[in-house]
Formats: C-alpha cells, sequence, structure tokens
C-alpha cells in the first residue's frame, strides 16, 4: 500500500497483502478462496483488525462457525450459511471455532459486468438481506452450491492449449452467483410482508440514518447534521435511533468514526495528523484525545499493537 490515502482493500490490494495459496483461484476479477480445517487464527490474520473490502463478498461455512462484525453489527456464521457483503462494508473477524470450514468469493464489479450479470439486480438483492446478512441453506441449495465450487475447482485445473476454459470457467462463476441470487430471493418471498405500523416507520428512518452515516462519517459527527438530512429535530431522531437499535445516533456516529480510524491506522501509511484531518478533527491532539476516550489507548499504541 503505498498511496497515503487508500482506506480500503480492493482485491488486487488484497491479494497483494494476502497472497493466494496453491488451493486457491484467481480468475479474472475473482477470487475462490477455501480454508478447510482452520486450526488457529493465522488463516484470518488480515481481518483481525477493522478492514473495508471494496468489492462483493460471499462468505459460505461448511463446518464449524466463524464470529465477526459488519457494519458494526455481529453477525455467526455456522455450517450450510452464507454471508452476503456488499462493496464497502467493513469486516473484522472476532473468532473461528476450531476446524471450521470457510469458503469466500470475492469478485470486483468490473468482472461481474463481464460475466453479463446486472450489478443493479445484485446489488438490490444483498441490500435486500442488509439486516440478516446470514442465511441458512437448505439441503438442495447447500448441494448446488458445493456441487459448483467442484465444477469450479475442476476445471480450473491446467489444461495446455484449452482455449475454452476462461469462458467455461466464466460461465460455471456465473451460475455460482445466480444460485447465489435465487437463494436470495427465496429468502426475500419467505419474510412476512412489511408493516404499516410505528414500528416499520422507525426502521425506515433508522435505514435512512444508517445510510447517511455511511456516505458522511469521515466528515460529519454531530447528531444535529444527521436530524437535518432526514428532516427531523436531534432529539426525536435519538428517541428513534435508541428504540430500533438500542443504541443512540451518537454511539453509531462514533463507533463509525472509530472504526475508520482504526482501519487507517492500521493499514495506511498517513501520520496520525493526516488520520486527523481526513476524519475532519480540528488537530491531532482533539483527535488523540477522541481515539484514547473510546478504545482506551491512544492512537500511536493502536498502531504499534499486535
Amino acid at each position: 500500500m503505498n498511496e497515503k490515502e487508500i482506506q480500503s482493500f480492493s482485491l488486487e490490494t488484497l491479494l497483494t497483502v494476502n497472497e493466494p495459496r496453491p488451493e486457491d483461484l484467481y480468475f479474472d476479477g475473482c477470487l475462490i478462496a477455501s480454508r478447510v480445517k482452520i486450526m488457529d487464527t493465522v488463516n484470518i490474520d488480515l481481518f483481525r483488525y477493522p478492514t473495508r473490502l471494496d468489492a462483493f463478498a460471499i462468505l459460505f461455512c461448511s463446518e464449524g462457525s466463524i464470529s465477526f462484525t459488519s457494519g458494526l453489527r455481529r453477525h455467526t456464521l455456522d455450517a450450510k450459511m452464507l454471508f452476503v457483503l456488499l462493496p464497502g462494508s467493513i469486516l473484522q473477524v472476532e473468532s473461528i471455532r476450531p476446524e471450521s470450514s470457510v469458503y469466500t468469493v470475492i469478485c470486483e464489479e468490473e468482472f461481474i459486468r463481464r460475466i453479463n450479470i446486472d450489478i443493479k439486480l445484485l446489488s438490490r438483492l444483498f441490500l435486500s438481506v442488509e439486516k440478516q446478512p446470514c442465511l441458512r441453506l437448505c439441503e438442495a441449495e447447500w448441494a448446488g452450491i458445493t456441487g459448483s465450487f467442484a465444477e469450479i475447482r475442476s476445471e480450473s485445473l491446467p489444461r495446455p492449449g484449452d482455449v475454452y476454459s476462461p469462458e467455461v470457467l466464466r460461465s460455471m462463476i456465473r451460475t455460482l452467483a445466480y444460485k447465489v441470487c435465487r437463494i436470495i430471493g427465496r429468502h426475500i418471498e419467505s419474510q412476512p410482508a412489511p408493516e404499516t405500523s410505528a414500528r416499520s416507520r422507525n426502521d425506515e428512518y433508522f435505514n435512512q440514518f444508517m445510510s447517511e452515516l455511511t456516505k458522511h462519517y469521515m466528515q460529519e459527527r454531530s447528531v444535529g447534521f444527521y436530524a437535518g438530512q432526514l428532516h427531523l429535530t436531534p432529539k426525536y431522531l435519538t428517541t428513534i435511533i435508541r428504540k430500533t437499535s438500542g443504541r443512540t445516533a451518537a454511539e453509531w456516529i462514533d463507533d463509525y468514526v472509530v472504526l475508520e480510524a482504526k482501519n487507517l491506522l492500521k493499514y495506511s501509511t498517513m501520520s496520525i495528523q493526516e488520520i486527523a484531518y481526513c476524519l475532519n478533527f480540528p488537530n491531532q491532539s482533539f483527535f488523540g484525545k477522541y481515539f484514547r476516550n473510546h478504545t482506551g489507548m491512544p492512537p500511536s499504541a493502536y498502531r504499534m499493537s499486535k
């Protein structure tokens, strides 16, 4: 990572920092990786700290379980479940049960376009399950997913002089993507019809708040700013967010800012002063006090921590 203002991991950067293993497949902007019978955390070292991934990603767990946070929400992925991740999401792995098996598919947007999948369709489906992104698969769905993995793995074996294999691989990965879309669609159809109650309206306000927060948290830390974006008073916004999520609007804002600060401290070459300015703090001292208040350590100590 040579540029100072890199704030996320593209797939290219991810492959540079965390070199693929022989069993992993990288093809034309798509990475399919497997970690079978994980015995320690060395396999997930990159994601021990909050890391933004600038790509579409799907995690599959075939055995055991993995616990992680995404968008400040904690999730547990158990056997025969998948998790969907939109570009720009911040991921941090907390723990993996011994001998778990996890499979990951990470795709650049351009790759998805190259295999003729509608980005808008994919984004809309992913957003539809954003509140509950861990989906449990039935036996038939899981068999279909594992069957696709096996076919892709077989086709990825060296075939000297075979000019057709790349197109076959694209087709197989496209089929896998549409199998995931079908699973998401089934999940959406099984959900109860939206309510028109006050709870439903509060949920909508919460979703709007989180959308605005994702766009502006690096520059705006005021509850008043977000209340203004939603045409609400700060007091009313705080009440709604607390009722909906159990946490205040200010706590959500602080968590996003702290996550970004941790990401920049660990994975950028920016100085602490540059990070302070990047996050719209008036100076390094103010940023240091803010970071210490929320983490219990100064920025320099966090940067040096293992």
